[in-house]
């Protein structure tokens, strides 16, 4: 136990390599007096958590050097970093994502992006949590070191050999660099000097300097009878410096080790550095005086124990935790009240019987099991639909302790953030179903979370493909005939942009438009682009004669290819919003299938030059001619075209 384990506020460590997500979360967090620690990558991350042991990590997935799954692994295999809380924020939502992040470890998910309230729900949930826990292990480091005290008074009759084990215990405990214990008679006169340096052997000796008693911190003691630090001792005028101190006195504890009027010695423990000990070291340490008292004054051993208990059921009695506490053998030794409420239990009737046999502690047994030899915590539910995070930890030689927080509320509100995140999964699915394929919906869904929202200029290609002469057939066959021939048309185009993983953006009356590069990165878009068109026009020839053997029709197909820089994202009323893509680019793709007759294939100079730059061999096979300088509706000045006929099979 050291000074650092009283400090305030809590520390949150943010592990993320986005400077923008750490300023955010950090930013958030500030609001509500968190101190903040950052970490680029999974690496820096588990050096400064190892470091400066935050109260509770936030970490994200994707990371250079280490993924946040292997960190979590590695921050809960370490004793060190174990029971810090980890909550993995990240915007990958697929179920295999979270069954990884438990198998790692992780306490808590955060789906990003977040509200600000959930992540200081979750952030509060689980610091109360590890409060608990901390609260839990310092109540058993006490228990421990108090336990110790007592085995060394019954352990030894050589009352100088039990207060070597006491101020080495003492000592150690509290981390000073010495300790020393000063027995007195009767007549207030020092018997013993019992003295212990950070790593050595307690040594004895039977008297000490006058200045002590008269005018230094051990006379005050006893003079005062109550226990005291010294922030600073050097200035201080109760703190005598003697020739053999070896080492600077900075801070300092004392306590007077008295049982009612009379004192019977005194304990003080120094730290070279000021301002080291705590209200709380001073609470401890004479909580240890008084057994020491005890030890010394053997007539009131038993009657200190029974009061340090009463004090230790007070404390656990004001916890909102429900608190269980039991022998070695699992006999209950105590229920809190907040564990009497939960489990609807008089602690008067289950006090001394075994956990076994007391059917609404049922659900615990296997916990205590578990926690044999090592803490164990766990979330575990109840037959009525109630959910506990029960956290059970042995005490050696003295039994288990189990603090327990319901859970029920949280568990509820997280069953409802799933089920909303299921409908917004399925909302996107259904959305980018219309206008891709479901390859590319898989994609969308797994990489590419926020698709939906985000707005951004994207450099793409535009395919625009027209039929030709379907106003007369629309007009000279019968209504339905007229749609199934459509409907035939635009699900054999369709068929054939989502193989060649083109995004459809819009089919109105005979045309389709067509976007690749977008919504995400296709570096070979121009050759995608120019493959799709060749074998549009490819099974439209097919179309065409079927349809004429049906009806008589004689359609035809012209498409119009276009590269350059357009807008993306939802446009439209509030009422009735579609993923487009809008600008030159669009505009000029629709003059060039406007150009295109039947069986032409019509691209920009701009498309043409990325196709030779890039895929020579397909320009050679199509092939394509100049058309020469082309004035185009809305553009200044002649436009060069580049025209490809695909080879029809001539009607009857």
């Amino acid at each position: 136990m050291t000074g650092a384990a009283f400090q305030t506020p809590a520390k949150i460590l943010i592990v993320d390599d986005s400077e923008d997500n750490r300023l955010l979360l950090s930013s958030q967090l500030k609001m509500k007096g968190y101190a903040i620690l950052q970490a680029s990558d999974g690496i820096d991350g588990l050096e400064v958590a190892k470091e400066k042991k935050p109260d509770l990590i936030l970490l994200d997935v994707m990371m250079p050097r280490l993924s946040g799954f292997e960190v979590c692994k590695r921050l809960k295999s370490d004793p060190e970093t174990a029971l810090i809380p980890v909550i993995i924020v990240t915007a990958l939502r697929d179920v295999e994502y979270r069954i990884q992040g438990i198998e790692a470890g992780a306490d808590e998910f955060l789906s990003r992006p977040h509200h600000r309230e959930e992540l200081l729900v979750r952030v509060r949930a689980l610091l109360q949590l590890k409060r608990a826990r901390d609260r839990l292990e310092e109540e058993r480091n006490h228990l421990q070191l108090l336990y110790d005290v007592s085995r060394a008074t019954m352990a030894h009759l050589d009352l100088t050999q039990m207060m070597r084990e006491i101020i080495t215990h003492t000592r150690a405990a509290v981390g000073a660099a010495k300790g020393s214990i000063l027995l007195l008679n009767e007549k207030a006169e020092v018997t013993h000097k019992i003295q212990i340096r950070a790593g050595g052997e307690a040594k004895v000796e039977r008297t000490v300097t006058y200045e002590v008693l008269s005018r230094g911190l051990a006379g005050w003691l006893i003079r005062h009878n109550r226990g005291e630090i010294i922030n600073d001792a050097r200035h201080d005028e109760r703190w005598v410096t003697l020739p053999d101190d070896e080492e600077p006195a900075g801070s300092v504890i004392g306590i007077p080790l008295s049982r009612a009027n009379r004192i019977v010695g005194v304990m003080l423990l120094i730290h070279p550095e000021p301002d080291y000990f705590m209200p709380e070291h001073l609470s401890l340490v004479e909580t240890i005086g008084a057994q020491t008292t005890a030890a010394i004054e053997n007539a009131y051993l038993f009657a200190e124990i029974d009061e340090q208990r009463r004090k230790l059921q007070a404390i656990l009695a004001q916890s909102n935790d429900a608190i269980i506490t039991t022998d070695e053998h699992w006999r209950i030794s105590l229920l809190n009240q907040a564990a009497e409420r939960f489990f609807e239990l008089g602690a008067s009737q289950v006090t001394g019987r075994s956990l076994r046999q007391v059917p609404e502690l049922e659900a615990l047994v296997s916990q205590f099991v578990k926690a044999n030899e090592r803490p164990v915590t766990q979330e575990i539910a109840l037959a009525n639909n109630r959910y506990l995070y029960v956290s059970v930890s042995p005490i050696q030689g003295v039994g288990y302790v189990a603090v327990m927080q319901d859970i029920t509320e949280l568990k509820r509100v997280e069953e409802l953030r799933l089920g909303q995140e299921r409908r917004e999964k399925q909302l996107v699915k259904d959305t980018f179903s219309r206008y891709m394929g479901p390859r590319l919906v898989e994609h969308v869904l797994s990489h590419e979370p926020g698709l939906f929202a985000r707005r951004e200029r994207r450099q793409v290609v535009v395919l625009f493909a027209d039929l030709r002469d379907s106003t007369p057939l629309i007009i000279q066959v019968e209504a339905n005939t007229a749609i199934q021939l459509l409907n035939e048309f635009f699900a054999n185009m369709t068929d054939i942009v989502h193989e060649f993983d083109g995004t459809i953006f819009d089919l109105v009356g005979d045309e389709m438009l067509v976007g690749f590069n977008v919504p995400f990165d296709q570096p070979d878009a121009p050759h995608r682009a120019l493959l799709t068109a060749v074998k549009m026009q490819s099974r439209f020839d097919e179309l065409r004669h079927k349809w004429h053997a049906q009806v008589g029709a004689k359609l035809g197909l012209g498409i119009g290819l276009d590269q350059g820089e357009v807008v993306v994202g939802n446009v439209g009323a509030e009422m009735r919003m579609n993923f487009a893509m809008v600008g030159e680019t669009v505009n000029t793709g629709h003059r060039l299938v406007e150009i295109a007759e039947d069986g032409q294939i019509v691209i920009s100079e701009v498309m043409y030059n990325a196709l030779a730059d890039g895929w020579p061999e397909l320009v050679h096979r199509v092939p394509f001619r100049s058309m020469g300088p082309v004035a185009l509706k809305g553009k200044a000045n002649p436009q060069v075209l580049y025209q490809a006929q695909i080879r029809r099979i001539p009607l009857p």
